[in-house]
């Protein structure tokens, strides 16, 4: 056992791994923000260590004294030997729907809101003026941008239910972290 297992054991936090079946172990885990300005970022982002027998994997969850963190990027960690994570602790949970074309006795096409997932785990922003004034690639309509792992399998033009509204996933970025999508999605007047 490693010098920095036995400090994870002694020191850290009992978590639990979101997976079938679910997986306990002890993290360590320490603010990732000391230079954000973003006082509501300060409070989402996290890193820390954890056994590498947990074979932790970016874009799965794990929760800790009952608050949810969503993985964005893990590395081993040399000095260590154990993983280093990267984390942000959700604030939300979504309702991941998709529209469905089926056929009935005569024939006719039918279009129906199918749940695919009932409980997302998800970091929202709400889009601010000056996001827009940073970031050129804000679609026109777009209200919320949300972190959700690519395991979840949200597409463009699902819809995600958040806070009772409806809304309509507009754009998929895919690229910047491995395990986690983040989505941008407007107001969805769809029937």
């Amino acid at each position: 056992m490693s010098y920095a297992v036995r400090y994870i054991n002694s020191t850290g936090e009992t978590c639990t791994i979101s997976r079938n079946p679910p997986l306990s172990t002890k993290v360590s885990k320490r603010r990732s923000t000391s230079s954000i300005r973003d006082f509501g970022a300060r409070e989402a982002y996290w890193e820390g260590l954890i056994p590498l027998d947990t074979e932790l994997l970016s874009g799965e969850t794990f929760t800790i004294d009952g608050e949810t963190y969503l993985v964005q990027s893990v590395v081993n960690d040399p000095a260590s030997g154990e993983i280093f994570w990267y984390a942000v602790k959700t604030n939300t949970i979504l309702c991941h729907q998709r529209l469905e074309k089926k056929a009935d006795k005569n024939r006719n096409i039918k279009l129906s809101w199918k749940c695919k997932n009932t409980s997302v785990p998800a970091f929202g922003e709400i889009v601010t003026v000056e996001m827009r004034n940073r970031d050129p690639g804000i679609l026109q309509g777009t209200r919320y941008f949300f972190q959700v792992s690519k395991l979840k399998g949200v597409l463009i033009l699902d819809r995600v239910l958040f806070n009772d509204n409806a809304y309509r996933v507009d754009a998929v970025n895919d690229i910047g972290m491995p395990g986690v999508v983040r989505i941008q999605v407007s107001e969805d007047n769809r029937a």
